[in-house]
């Protein structure tokens, strides 16, 4: 089973023995030397490239790159671009997340659910392009911003996000995707190991001296996850299934992203603290990590003595999530997702709430026995 998203893939093999998975294999098949393309350009020139490049997340991208070129010439990024930035960024997660959800479930769902939340996601996608547009120039109107936020939380109540929980309203699309996982007691629930602002001086470190650290990021004796369920620590909803866990951060983290952006437009805090942040590196260099929808993204530029980017690294969340002995197939290894169909579609649910930035190809086989 193969599900359409960026370009490249990641071919889940998975062997199953007495209907357990006994053995997990994660082969990444990503575009490789994006960021050649970076170097040798001038540092202002990199967030655009960086927004052109990506098809997904490409405003977090862009926030991200300018952190990074900022840092490295030791220069701050002023107030109202940063409230600007934290705007984007937040109206950009509720979008990707909505648009992951709805556009990937493994699942067939009710068909007039299915056609309105198409809708209701074009709504989203309008409204979130509004903010994101607002937010390039590098500053925002509240007027403009308080009508693309309202016109954002009406199309994700539609969808059955609103309310004081995480829970979806009853009848929405939301609410029939929580059904079907709900009873889904396949994976055992685990805590996430959370990525966080405190681990970027070591990853950052790691990212500049090990050229394959891109591929297979890691920080020793952890399995670090990163994203909605590692962001929100599963909500300590214990009770339910570890998908329906998943699920409901997910939700979860839309509803925190629209309560930061309706408090942004009504009192100007930008909830900056959870969202990025930067610093210098060796040398005339400087990073910069954004919170976007899949986890925590990191970019490290370096400026050579001509001016111009002399190095370009990018490290991107769905490499920590689907790293070959990382917090998927943790999950996955050991669970007895029984054999063939049913196999491949606990699997596939599993692979979409991990929610990668790229296609997801399921292969199952029966181990041989003697």
């Amino acid at each position: 089973m193969t599900f359409l998203r960026g370009p490249g893939t990641i071919r889940i093999e998975v062997t199953v023995s007495r209907a357990v998975a006994c053995s997990v294999a994660v082969k990444a098949n990503r575009p490789q030397g994006l960021t050649r393309m970076f170097v040798g350009r001038r540092p202002e020139d990199a967030p655009r490239l960086a927004r052109q490049v990506f098809s997904l997340c490409g405003f977090s991208q862009s926030v991200a790159s300018r952190l990074a070129v900022l840092k490295a010439a030791d220069l701050p990024m002023g107030e109202g671009e940063r409230a600007a930035a934290a705007a984007g960024l937040h109206a950009e997660r509720i979008f990707e997340t909505l648009r992951a959800l709805i556009l990937h479930w493994p699942s067939p769902l009710p068909a007039e659910l299915a056609a309105a939340a198409g809708g209701y996601l074009r709504e989203a996608l309008a409204a979130s392009q509004a903010i994101i547009a607002e937010a390039s120039t590098g500053k925002i109107n509240p007027q403009h911003l308080a009508s693309a936020i309202a016109r954002l939380c009406s199309a994700a109540a539609a969808m059955g996000i609103s309310g004081p929980d995480d829970m979806p309203v009853s009848g929405s699309v939301c609410a029939a995707m929580l059904k079907d996982i709900d009873d889904d007691r396949v994976f055992a629930g685990r805590r996430p190991d959370a990525l966080s602002v405190e681990d970027d001086l070591e990853v950052i470190a790691r990212l500049c001296d090990d050229p394959d650290y891109t591929r297979l990021p890691h920080l020793p004796g952890r399995v670090v996850e990163t994203g909605a369920y590692a962001r929100r620590a599963a909500a300590g909803a214990c009770a339910i299934s570890h998908l329906a866990q998943r699920f409901l951060a997910r939700i979860g983290d839309v509803r925190f992203c629209l309560g930061q952006l309706t408090a942004l437009a009504g009192t100007g805090e930008d909830g900056w603290a959870t969202l990025a942040c930067g610093g210098p590196t060796s040398g005339a260099g400087g990073y910069g990590a954004v919170e976007c929808a899949r986890g925590r993204l990191y970019h490290q530029a370096e400026i050579g003595d001509d001016g111009r980017l002399s190095a370009y690294r990018i490290l991107a969340p769905t490499e920590w999530n689907f790293h070959p002995a990382g917090p998927f197939v943790e999950t996955l290894l050991g669970s007895r997702i029984g054999s063939d169909h049913s196999a491949t579609r606990s699997v596939s649910r599993l692979a979409v709430l991990f929610d990668p930035c790229v296609a997801i190809e399921v292969a199952i086989r029966e181990a041989a026995h003697a």
